[in-house]
């Protein structure tokens, strides 16, 4: 039975996995520099309606520095996998990007002083076993590690995002998710949108496709406002380590989105990955679970 925040955690990386289809999409009329602007812009707009709904307020008095910070970290994020997409193939960002979880559980342990158990670690490996299976899928030529500038810099995004979580995890301590999520994603905006203005005006986004446009709403108001927001719910009820091996089944959605939208083959190679990165998921959690409710007896 999944608790609320599995809830939230897989909605998030549901709407990322399904990104992929999303960006494919939209790239094929925009740069990734105005794709992200409309994003962020979108987002910003998004959450700040959510946050007036909700009758919140956004006036925060504690962790000003550090979420302009985490935005910092986010633009930086941005920018570095919207670069680094453009000059590899999708086989090696998926490979690379596998490593994020990693990251997250070293700084995690070195920063917000969380420890994994052995068991939990197991899962770790049982989900990148499974994120191996899938970007091989049969072919040696898949498994590309490090091969130029743009794979460096994807495995560097690996730490951006192993920055962003282990400091979300700190801000939402004391401010609401929410509330959190809107600053870091507006004040990122603030980066970004000015740039793209400057660069390519408003007259681009006046006549594109209306796939695109589709593309960009669901780019910009669920995979980044509400998926932010959800993670962010995640990062404030659970460990950094812990929350972050969801991030396993992301590719696992994208293969799917790409067979149900792009009529991409399934291979025994994906389901082998799938059946592995879904048991990696599952121990860990589950190990979670049970030593929550050991600290609590």
């Amino acid at each position: 039975m999944l608790n609320k925040n599995s809830v939230f955690l897989l909605i998030s990386i549901l709407f990322w996995g399904f990104s992929f289809v999303a960006i494919k999409v939209a790239l094929r009329e925009v740069s990734p520099l105005e794709m992200i602007s409309v994003r962020f812009l979108l987002a910003s707009l998004t959450l700040l309606m959510i946050i007036k709904i909700k009758g919140l307020s956004l006036k925060t008095r504690v962790m000003r520095f550090k979420l302009v910070l985490a935005a910092f970290i986010v633009f930086l994020h941005f920018w570095i996998m919207a670069t680094g997409m453009k000059e590899t193939t999708a086989s090696n960002a998926a490979w690379i990007l596998a490593a994020a979880p990693v990251f997250v559980a070293i700084l995690a342990n070195l920063y917000l002083k969380e420890s994994l158990h052995l068991s939990q670690w197991g899962g770790l490996g049982l989900a990148f076993v499974g994120v191996f299976l899938l970007t091989y899928n049969g072919d040696m030529a898949n498994l590309g590690w490090l091969d130029s500038r743009a794979d460096l810099l994807l495995l560097s995004s690996c730490v951006t995002w192993a920055l962003y979580t282990v400091s979300t995890r700190e801000i939402t301590a004391r401010v609401h998710p929410l509330v959190a999520t809107f600053w870091m994603v507006t004040i990122a905006g603030l980066f970004f949108v000015p740039c793209t203005l400057a660069t390519s005006g408003y007259h681009k986004f006046i006549e594109l496709n209306n796939d695109t446009y589709l593309s960009l709403v669901f780019l910009g108001v669920f995979c980044l406002a509400i998926a932010f927001w959800l993670w962010s719910e995640g990062l404030k009820r659970g460990k950094a380590a812990e929350v972050s091996v969801y991030l396993y089944v992301e590719p696992l959605v994208a293969m799917l989105a790409g067979w149900w939208l792009l009529d991409e083959n399934i291979t025994v190679w994906l389901i082998s990955g799938a059946v592995f990165i879904s048991a990696g998921v599952y121990l860990s959690e589950r190990i979670s679970k049970i030593r929550t409710a050991v600290q609590k007896a």
